[in-house]
């Protein structure tokens, strides 16, 4: 991918699109960017162990939901095969690799480098200029890759950048080519399992001691958990016992890996307020809800009465 380096055209390119497709410019250029790491990454000889996930993967991958997100956060499967050393020059490899041409910015409080866990940001060359005020960090992306999670099962997915679907969708497919925007495939979290790791994560921060200001730092969770609910595959699979044998078993993982917060893995999950007083806690969570995901979002957001209803549906299925 290299229509950056035709300032004019790429900036023509994102206004385009942005007018085209009715989603705004900074979050065309920052897909742009996002998509590009990403084929970068899969060029990788060890790209199969790679395995794109979290909120910005449901929209890029699954079609699901509307949303940015400010990170690309990478899992490494089958992490407990390789030794210390093999795995952390494995994720120093892959960060380099997707990273190319981009310059890493140290951000105190968010870079962190270990063996087994690698954050950091980086900017890219925006267009747009530093002046507008937006949600999304403009020229920035932040790149995690941990070795931590348990990104089983992944499926193969075929993705592209908004340009190039736009360049498409108008007849410009020579472009597509010209510039190296072909789609590509990528190896995705399965989106059920997507699913009950956002669960599990919303549980976890909510045995927190600060509860409330923990869960809204989630709060875009939520939003996706609704999304997935409407997918009819993950609505079955919420029915099914599989549902009830995946949660349980990625609960289990997350309590051995994860101290934070203190305690959260010794109580009960019928401690969460999730599950004993969601009305409550969600009439806490709502504006910080209608106030976030406006702004990350590229397309009109769920009432905030019908997300909580979804979750609640959700939720019912643990305490069956």
């Amino acid at each position: 991918m290299n229509l950056h380096e035709n300032k004019k055209l790429f900036t023509d390119a994102v206004l385009a699109a942005s007018e085209y497709l009715d989603i705004r410019p900074v979050y065309i250029e920052k897909d742009y960017w996002i998509t590009r790491s990403l084929k970068l990454m899969v060029q990788n000889s060890n790209a199969e162990k790679a395995i794109f996930k979290g909120g910005t993967s449901l929209s890029k991958a699954h079609k699901l939901g509307n949303r940015f997100s400010e990170d690309i956060d990478i899992a490494i499967s089958d992490a407990d095969t390789l030794t210390g050393n093999q795995l952390k020059m494995l994720i120093k490899k892959i960060s380099k690799e997707m990273t190319k041409g981009l310059e890493e910015v140290l951000v105190p409080g968010v870079t962190s480098k270990g063996s087994r866990y690698y954050k950091a940001m980086y900017s890219y060359p925006n267009v747009l200029g530093k002046a507008i005020k937006e949600t999304v960090n403009i020229g920035q992306l932040l790149v995690e890759i941990n070795s931590f999670a348990n990104p089983y099962p992944y499926v193969s997915k075929s993705i592209d950048c908004f340009i190039a679907q736009f360049f498409r969708q108008t007849g410009n497919d020579a472009l597509v080519e010209e510039y190296g925007l072909q789609s590509f495939t990528l190896n995705v979290l399965d989106k059920r399992q997507t699913l009950t790791e956002k669960l599990v994560s919303l549980i976890r921060f909510s045995l927190s001691d600060n509860y409330t200001y923990d869960v809204a730092a989630k709060i875009r969770h939520f939003y996706d958990l609704h999304y997935l609910l409407q997918d009819t595959e993950c609505a079955e699979y919420l029915q099914s016992e599989q549902f009830k044998t995946d949660f349980n078993t990625l609960l289990a993982h997350d309590r051995e890996t994860f101290d934070k917060p203190e305690g959260w893995n010794t109580m009960e999950i019928g401690q969460s307020p999730l599950l004993s007083d969601f009305t409550n806690l969600w009439s806490n969570l709502k504006d910080t809800y209608l106030k976030e995901l406006p702004a990350i979002a590229f397309s009109e957001i769920p009432k905030e009465d019908v997300v909580a209803k979804s979750f609640e549906e959700i939720i019912n299925r643990i305490v069956k």
